[in-house]
Formats: C-alpha cells, sequence, structure tokens
C-alpha cells in the first residue's frame, strides 16, 4: 500500500541537525568533528567538514538522504492523489492484471446432463499488462561554497535544505500529479470513460441529481461504465470524485456529501480537487518526449473537448500507478569541487480497462454513437490448418460512450465459410484459403447495444494495417 506524505514540518534547528547527523555516522566522523551546543560553533562544524571531502560526503548524505526526507513531507506541494498509487514494486517491472468475468447462467436440462458431464466451460478471462513506463532523473548540484555558507548563519543547514527539496522533491511531485491528469484526460478524450450528461452546467441542482445517480448506479454489477465491458461494480468507499477547482467552488460541499450520500467527512477523503481540465504543461515533459517515447503530448484537439468536462468519477483501482524506484545516487567532481546529486524515479503509469470510471459533461458534449467505426487489422498469424487475424476498434480522439470494447458477433456468412469469430476481434479461418465457398464476407459487431456491419470483406487479401470501416445500422 502506498503512503500519503504526511503534513508536517521539519521543527528541528541548524545545531540539531549537525548534532543528528553526527549522531549517526562513522566513527570517524564521531572523533573530527564535536558535538555543538550554542550557534557560534557552527563555523567550527564548517571548517572541518570543509577541509575533510569524506567527511563532507558523509555530511551531505545524511542531509539528503535522511533528514531532507522529513522536510519534504512539509513542503508546499504535495501531490493530494499519491493514495491512489498502489504502492512500491519490491521486484519486477511489469504489473499483470487479471479479471475473471462472472460465469453466463443456463437452464437446467437432465436430458442434456450426459452431454454436457465431461464438457468443459472455460472462464471469462481478461488481463492486463501494466509495465514500467516512467525513468527520470531530476539532478541538482551542490559546491563546496554552498556547503561553507551553510555553516555560516543559525538557518545556513535549513536553507541548503530548503533549495534540495525545491529543486529535486517538489519537482517529482509536481510531475506525479500531472501524470494522474495526463491518464484521465487522455482517457476521457480518446472515449475510455463513460459521459453522463450534467444539463447545462449552471444548475448545480442538476448536477447533483446526476452524481447521485451515478454514484448508485456504480454500486450494482454492469458492463457499462468500464473499458474493457467487464461485469463488475464499484461500492461508494471505493469511489473517488474529482473535480476542478472553479466548478466546486460553487457547490456547497453539504450538497455534494448529500449526492453521493456519504457525510461530509468522507466525502472530503473521496474527493480531489484539480486545477482545471482544459490545460496541460506539456513543457515539463518537453525534454523527455524529445529523446524517448515515454510520454506523448496533450494535444490542443483533446484540451478542446475536455472543455465540456466538470467532474469525473472513478473506482480507486482505474488508477494502476506504482513506484518502482526512489533513489538518490551522488558523485563528487575533484577538480570542479561539486557534489552532483541524482535522484532517479522510476514508476508504471496505467489505467485499468476493468475499472469503472465515469466523466460528467455539460450539453456542448457530442455523447452521441458514430455513425461509423474504424477497425484495424493488428495482427496476422498462420499455422498448418488456419488463418488467425487480430482486430482492434480505434477510439479515435473523440468524447463517446464506451460500454466496453467492440464485441464481434458470429454471422451466417463467417459460420457457412467455416470461419470462426471471437468476440474480442479475432477471426480464425481454415485453409487452405482457396477451400472457402467465398473470400468476401459480411462482419458484424456491436458498441455499446449498437449494431454495426462492414460489407465485403476480403478474407483473402487481409493484411496487417489494413482498415475496415464499419456502420451503424439504421
Amino acid at each position: 500500500m502506498s503512503r500519503k506524505i504526511a503534513v508536517t514540518s521539519l521543527n528541528a534547528s541548524t545545531i540539531d541537525i549537525i548534532n543528528t547527523i553526527r549522531a549517526n555516522a562513522s566513527m570517524e566522523y564521531q572523533s573530527l568533528v564535536p558535538q555543538i551546543t550554542q550557534a557560534q560553533e557552527i563555523p567550527k562544524v564548517g571548517e572541518i567538514l570543509y577541509g575533510y571531502p569524506a567527511l563532507a560526503n558523509q555530511f551531505l548524505n545524511a542531509l539528503i538522504n535522511r533528514i531532507a526526507l522529513v522536510r519534504v513531507k512539509s513542503a508546499t506541494f504535495n501531490n493530494a492523489y499519491a493514495e491512489l498509487k498502489k504502492g512500491y514494486l519490491e521486484f519486477g517491472e511489469t504489473v499483470e492484471e487479471v479479471f475473471v468475468n462472472i460465469a453466463k447462467a443456463r437452464e437446467f436440462s437432465a436430458e442434456k446432463a450426459e452431454s454436457r458431464e465431461f464438457k468443459r466451460t472455460l472462464p471469462d478471462v481478461r488481463t492486463a499488462f501494466h509495465a514500467m513506463n516512467w525513468r527520470v532523473q531530476y539532478p541538482v548540484t551542490i559546491q563546496d561554497e554552498d556547503l561553507r555558507m551553510a555553516f555560516m548563519s543559525a538557518e545556513g543547514v535549513q536553507d541548503l535544505i530548503a533549495r534540495i527539496v525545491d529543486s529535486v522533491y517538489t519537482a517529482s511531485e509536481y510531475d506525479e500529479y500531472l501524470l494522474f491528469k495526463y491518464l484521465m484526460i487522455k482517457a476521457i478524450s480518446h472515449g475510455k470513460m463513460y459521459p453522463v450528461s450534467i444539463g447545462t452546467g449552471s444548475d448545480m441542482k442538476e448536477g447533483a441529481k446526476a452524481y447521485r445517480g451515478a454514484s448508485n448506479k456504480l454500486t450494482f454489477i454492469s458492463d457499462k461504465y468500464n473499458a474493457d465491458g467487464v461485469h463488475t461494480n464499484t461500492s461508494k468507499d471505493d469511489q473517488f470524485i474529482f473535480m476542478d477547482a472553479d466548478y466546486n467552488a460553487s457547490y456547497d460541499v453539504e450538497v455534494l456529501a448529500s449526492a453521493f450520500n456519504m457525510d461530509k467527512a468522507d466525502f472530503m477523503g473521496r474527493l480531489k480537487l484539480i486545477d482545471d481540465w482544459t490545460t496541460f504543461d506539456n513543457d515539463r515533459f518537453e525534454v523527455i518526449r524529445a529523446n524517448s517515447d515515454m510520454i506523448e503530448a496533450v494535444t490542443a484537439e483533446e484540451l478542446a473537448l475536455m472543455a465540456n468536462v466538470k467532474a469525473v468519477l472513478v473506482d480507486r483501482e482505474w488508477f494502476q500507478i506504482y513506484d518502482n524506484q526512489n533513489k538518490f545516487t551522488e558523485t563528487y567532481v575533484a577538480s570542479g569541487e561539486y557534489w552532483n546529486y541524482f535522484y532517479n524515479v522510476w514508476k508504471t503509469v496505467s489505467s485499468s480497462p476493468f475499472s469503472n470510471a465515469i466523466v460528467f459533461v455539460t450539453t456542448g458534449a457530442n455523447t452521441t454513437l458514430d455513425a461509423t467505426k474504424t477497425v484495424k487489422i493488428v495482427d496476422k498469424s498462420e499455422g498448418k490448418e488456419g488463418l488467425a487475424l487480430s482486430m482492434e476498434m480505434l477510439q479515435g480522439s473523440v468524447l463517446k460512450p464506451i460500454g466496453g470494447n467492440a464485441e464481434f458477433v458470429q454471422n451466417e456468412d463467417a459460420t457457412v465459410n467455416g470461419i470462426g469469430v471471437k468476440d474480442y476481434g479475432a477471426l480464425l479461418v481454415p485453409l487452405p484459403l482457396d477451400a472457402l465457398s467465398a473470400s468476401v464476407i459480411d462482419l458484424d459487431m456491436k458498441v455499446n447495444g449498437e449494431n454495426y456491419s462492414a460489407d465485403n470483406f476480403n478474407v483473402k487479401t487481409a493484411k496487417v494495417g489494413d482498415e475496415i470501416t464499419f456502420t451503424k445500422d439504421a
């Protein structure tokens, strides 16, 4: 379980810090660096450390890895979403999320018992892999002169700690906050959350009614509110709501709490404020985008779609964010008389396709299903007896109902040709292809309960990268 950063204070004085580091240092350090009791003695410690680089290195390591960690807990900015992280991954770089869908019932039949007795009924098991995809480094340089100046005043060491924290830890916390915001913007703008209208957004009662209804519905099992269309539910205790700061200011806390059937204290623990939905600090990750593929830019088109977003309601398991490593490393550059410190942060940043997520939008948002859907062939594998084609529906950068991914349907055309159609988008075609009664067939699929069809799909000429247009039935 991830630990939430507590809002505490570093109350220790420079004298306390110096003596604490000494008490936990090596015998050599303790024999050369005296314990002090008065501010006038601080410069003496500085003179000793300044003349012994090995002792100075011990002091700085303790300052950064022990004392500064206390200071970071009292930093002016902490990621308020940290409690939604899944914890620290001690081993491995990939998390496999497994979801077993509920079994389908069938009628009881004594007549069919003999044929059913030893027949296998395989469960509907879905998996999603979340790989470590965030490896960044925050560098900070401390010069010998910085260390010397830290011992020139009673607050000098505290000031040095503040510089380290503001430069490194606060930056890391802010970037983590942006990664949470990034996941939500990308999911909303690419149709991975279910949209619910709250009218114009100006009627607070209408909005509260929509929040109450959606929150209540999530407690019932449904395949409507998650990206993979699995049957699941979200209890009240696991629901978290995100609102932008301005919109939230229009609501009375008591009204919002009652909308979610929670008392004020419980609701405040599950309410997460976001600065706004229509901006994103792309400049923060400019260097990372230029040198890696870890993160994409949030486009102007995506942000334009966010203009109608007022709030988001998610299951706590929707965020699949893990800490893989948070570690300081250092090196002393003798030729330049300075220390280079590197704060290495590795994370797994992803979202669960099996967890419920609802976005609340105003009437300006277009939430009707597209008249056409595009499906792409992403894999083609051939064995001795058959050919397998894997298809995937493209979401596009639009705000649409999700209701799960496309569910492909076994139709008459496929059955006549001996072609098996798996609901997740696989075509199993028998070989040789010349033996097919027809090489051109129709394909059918369902999206959010609506039927879509594609005519004249050529099985023989299909290849990876081909795009198929499905049209919604009239």
